[in-house]
């Protein structure tokens, strides 16, 4: 049985509770003297440098949302809610991509919600005291490092106006939902609220697909003209969900389950087999962590398999073959963007640069492709389908370097807490993880942080997980 302990504040922590259909372990952290000590010295300069009183991290959410608004209220000076308004639109205007003005005629770029972003992070940025500790993070000089890699790419690269852009929107959208998630998402109040706007979202979402294959067979036809970066949405806003499933109470948790069930039909419609794969995935990474209990997840393969058997079984033969265009081009693009990255391995050759002048010295690899045919490819989709070779190959390897360990660091930590049932900041670490976890999977099959609404999202949840694991409480 798991007891209380006191805080660096004087108030004890109660356990947390099992809730729905999860059971959250509750463990106590026992820490020696000198660390309680070197601990609590630090919350304490921390709460005076953000002039924030410092709230008990180890407590379960209150989840109700009319209390999280009147705390949030009272906490904070009218800027900072202007701040927080701006940063909720924002939300809403790339959940949905409305309304969607093209700035630029002519490029693909959707530099409009680039803008919007940017003008949520430089408003965030607006609010941050000059002994803010964001402000002496090795993060900061870190974000200034990807500014000017993603910039020189930009400027030479072999397109520099379309790549320059696309730089823009990709900085504008990742950087600025980091830094959101830093300056604005740092109390309970506002990630309560941040939770209950990520699951309104996705409940609409989910019911805008349904609605659009009922009339035109089609998920994404009021959202988006990709189903890939629309399944992507929806595995980052799952956290809402998973949160109040995991914590929240039993109506709730119901509601959470039932938007997470119609969120895998929306998938199983959509005929993307990546995303049918990666639920079950997750369920297993849930086992391990000791979140889903082993009965439940023997309960949940049945169904899962049928689902899956019953997916695969209705596609069309050629997009299981081996020739589909899909297979080949992702398969051939591992080696193919070696050969553009070894030439080009400082800045790459820019965001969405052609890429056909690199096939004349090149050999394909994949049996079931002639070089024609992927030449064909490679024109029309111009990059690796894969964003992690696109960051190779069209940003350098430096940049790739120094953003991939970025994000491994984080998730790292992120993942030994989940294993210590501890929260990021507020948030059940869990929730974020296996979001985080469903879409890096997915990564590997869509350059899901070109588009501006997935970078956005993706980064505020790496920007919720604690810079140090002491930050967590």
């Amino acid at each position: 049985m798991c007891e209380a302990h006191p805080c660096t504040d004087g108030t004890s922590v109660a356990p947390i509770p099992y809730e729905g259909f999860f059971m959250l372990r509750c463990g106590a952290f026992l820490h020696e003297s000198w660390y309680t000590t070197i601990l609590a010295y630090y919350d304490n300069k921390s709460c005076q440098a953000s002039n924030r009183p410092t709230e008990p991290k180890d407590v379960p959410l209150d989840l109700n949302p009319w209390t999280a608004l009147k705390k949030d209220n009272e906490t904070t000076a009218r800027s900072e809610r202007v701040v927080w308004l701006i940063f909720c639109l924002t939300c809403a205007q790339l959940a949905f991509l409305q309304p969607y003005i093209v700035v630029i005629p002519g490029e693909r770029a959707n530099v409009f919600s680039g803008l919007l972003c940017a003008v949520s992070g430089v408003s965030a940025w607006m609010l941050v005291k000059k002994n803010s500790p964001f402000l002496k993070s090795p993060e900061l000089i870190i974000l200034m490092v990807l500014t000017a890699l993603v910039t020189l790419s930009g400027v030479f690269s072999l397109t520099p106006l379309s790549s320059s852009l696309r730089g823009f929107v990709v900085l504008a959208s990742g950087l600025g939902g980091f830094c959101c998630a830093r300056i604005l998402l740092d109390t309970q109040a506002r990630q309560v609220l941040f939770a209950w706007l990520s699951l309104t979202m996705m409940g609409a979402i989910v019911a805008l697909c349904l609605v659009g294959y009922i009339l035109s067979g089609q998920v994404e036809r009021f959202l988006d003209v990709n189903p890939h970066p629309l399944a992507d949405l929806m595995m980052l806003l799952s956290f809402a969900p998973l949160t109040f499933v995991f914590w929240g109470k039993r109506p709730m948790a119901l509601v959470a389950v039932i938007v997470l069930i119609l969120s895998y039909a929306v998938f199983y419609l959509s005929n993307l087999r990546s995303a049918m794969l990666i639920p079950l995935a997750l369920a297993v990474l849930a086992v391990l962590f000791g979140t889903l209990r082993l009965r439940y997840f023997a309960a949940l393969l049945v169904p899962l398999f049928v689902i899956i058997a019953c997916f695969f079984y209705q596609l069309p033969k050629v997009k299981i073959g081996p020739e589909y265009e899909p297979a080949y081009y992702r398969a051939e693009n591992y080696p193919f963007s070696w050969h553009i990255a070894v030439k080009h391995p400082v800045l790459g050759t820019g965001l969405r640069a052609p890429r056909e002048q690199f096939l004349e010295d090149y050999q394909v690899r994949y049996p079931y492709v002639t070089k024609e045919k992927f030449a064909e490819s490679v024109g029309r989709v111009v990059t690796s389908e894969n964003i992690f070779l696109t960051f190779m190959s069209e940003l350098g390897f430096p940049f790739l370097i120094l953003y991939s360990a970025c994000v491994l660091i984080l998730f790292v930590r992120l993942a030994r807490m989940a294993r210590n049932n501890e929260q990021a900041n507020f948030l059940p670490a869990l929730a974020i993880l296996l979001p985080l976890t469903a879409t890096l999977m997915h990564f590997q099959v869509v350059d899901g942080l070109l588009y501006p609404q997935i970078s956005w999202f993706f980064h505020i949840l790496l920007g919720m997980i604690p810079s140090r694991r002491n930050d967590a409480g």
